[in-house]
């Protein structure tokens, strides 16, 4: 693909994004200049009395979370409860990939043997919206 068709692409994408960032506010104005001042101020309450019940919530399952994993980890098994599974993952192993480079290429012989074991990821492309 042409650097211009992905830099054409990258401005349509943010201008969908605008276009709906409008429109959610656009939608609040309405909603917010249909509702009478009276309703505003008890939604407006409603908001705030759950604001802090929710972040505790959300604090204690963020605690909870933590805790589970640590038990799977130290159980090393799966464990379900009904609405629930955490699975256990035996942790990654890595290569440090630029010294067993170093070592093929100083050392023919050793080179012969690791190469041919060396896989390569498919490149990806990320992007962060400004």
């Amino acid at each position: 693909m042409a650097d211009e068709k992905v830099t054409e692409l990258m401005k349509k994408y943010i201008e969908v994004k605008k276009e709906l960032a409008t429109l959610v506010s656009e939608k609040q104005r309405l909603i917010d200049e249909a509702m009478p001042k009276e309703v505003q101020k008890k939604v407006a309450e409603i908001e705030e009395e759950f604001a802090g019940k929710s972040e505790k919530a959300a604090e204690s399952l963020t605690r909870y979370e933590e805790e589970i994993k640590d038990g799977v980890v130290s159980l090393q098994k799966n464990v379900a409860v009904e609405g629930l599974k955490a699975t256990y993952h035996k942790g990654r192993v890595t290569w440090d990939g630029k010294g067993l480079e170093e070592l093929a290429e100083t050392n023919p012989d050793v080179g012969i043997l690791i190469l041919p074991l060396k896989k390569q990821g498919k490149d990806y492309a990320s992007f962060k919206v400004e």
